[in-house]
């Protein structure tokens, strides 16, 4: 049960580690002049934003019944993230940067060139806990966790092996600062123009793919054909 709540919910910790923004953030703060001590309150502000998220998922009622069966509540919540999901990367296809557009780092990135531990902190628990991008998917992963019915120390395990994969894009060139300093800060200034120049197409592809799981995995729940789905939207819409 506790590898199937960590099999079933590891593509969405997947797409939280590769969301370009959390990265090209630790990124600037580990070229910026206070790196030895605002890196690590980033990252740890990024775990507790995953973890705080999978909690109030835990305590929302009626995603699955007492035999571990998902509910119809369960197939719905899974399709509205998906669908979520697809929007998101509509709105990302539509404020791509154009090809012969000129790269900008955004007031957010650029602010935390300068801030300290509280703020880099606060950064990362906003990153990954309220910003509806990385939201969406932490929460679509707490709810498969969820769905396993495991007893609560299991289920706090499975969170944490989420948030593990899940903080895997931020921790590993916090990691690479403090193992081998010189190597990395060479490393980190090419990846940060890549992580910006590419950070619409990253989130778009991302976005699909995870957004038709769920919604794939919503409609298998209820039982409903993409026609019938189709035509529930349309009851819906008017």
């Amino acid at each position: 049960m506790l590898t199937e709540a960590i099999s079933g919910s590891a593509p969405m910790a997947v797409g939280v580690a590769l969301s370009p923004l959390p990265v090209a953030a630790v990124i600037i703060i580990l070229m910026s002049g206070r790196a030895r001590s605002n890196a690590p309150a980033f990252l740890f502000g990024w775990i507790a934003g995953i973890l705080a998220v999978g909690a109030i998922i835990f305590v929302v009622p009626g995603i699955d019944t007492e035999r571990g069966e998902p509910t119809v509540l369960s197939g719905w919540f899974r399709i509205i993230l998906g669908v979520a999901l697809l929007l998101l990367s509509v709105r990302q296809w539509r404020q791509r940067r154009l090809a012969d557009a000129p790269a900008e780092t955004s007031s957010f990135l650029a602010s935390l060139d300068h801030v300290g531990m509280l703020k880099s902190s606060m950064s990362g628990f906003l990153l990954s806990g309220v910003t509806p991008k990385n939201m969406l998917l932490v929460a679509a992963g707490a709810v498969r966790i969820d769905a396993s019915m495991l007893g609560p120390g299991a289920q706090f395990t499975a969170l944490l092996v989420f948030s593990a994969i899940a903080s895997l894009g931020v921790a590993a060139p916090v990691a690479g600062y403090f193992l081998a300093r010189q190597t990395a800060e060479a490393a980190f200034s090419r990846w940060k123009v890549w992580l910006i120049n590419n950070n619409a197409a990253v989130l778009i592809l991302l976005f699909l793919v995870l957004g038709v799981l769920l919604i794939g995995r919503g409609m298998k729940i209820l039982g409903v054909s993409v026609g019938e789905l189709v035509g529930v939207a349309a009851l819906a819409a008017h």
